[in-house]
């Protein structure tokens, strides 16, 4: 009886698993991490580095950084996260590319063992 309710519960997880939606491996790839787009602190994800931000300072300068994100402060998990870039503080959320660039985004990509920052 035991080992029936055991065999059941197995089918049954299962079939929840093949049933569930997955997404698709396509719309897997296209997200990315989209810089400068952020509003407040629950929307902003972990881990802004000192590198990051030395990254936006080289794209935009020192002066144009300032004025734009001049707020801004390495943290390690969204929970430390302010409110967003409209406040001058950078941040990044979990977006399709498409969004990123639509919404005037950045993305953040290594080259040579350095993060550069560019527009998406």
């Amino acid at each position: 009886m035991k080992q029936d309710r055991f065999l059941l519960a197995a089918i049954a997880g299962i079939t929840l698993g093949v049933a569930s939606p997955q997404p698709s491996p396509a719309a897997a790839k296209d997200e990315v991490k989209c810089w400068g787009i952020n509003s407040c602190g629950q929307d902003g994800k972990c881990s802004v580095t000192a590198q990051d931000l030395e990254a936006f300072k080289a794209l935009l300068g020192e002066k144009d950084y300032a004025a734009k994100f001049g707020k801004s402060a390495a943290h390690a998990c969204g929970a430390q996260a302010e409110c967003g870039a409209a406040d001058k503080i950078l941040n990044w959320i979990g977006t399709s590319a498409s969004e990123c660039k639509a919404k005037s985004g950045y993305v953040i990509e290594e080259k040579d063992g350095k993060k550069v920052a560019r527009k998406a």
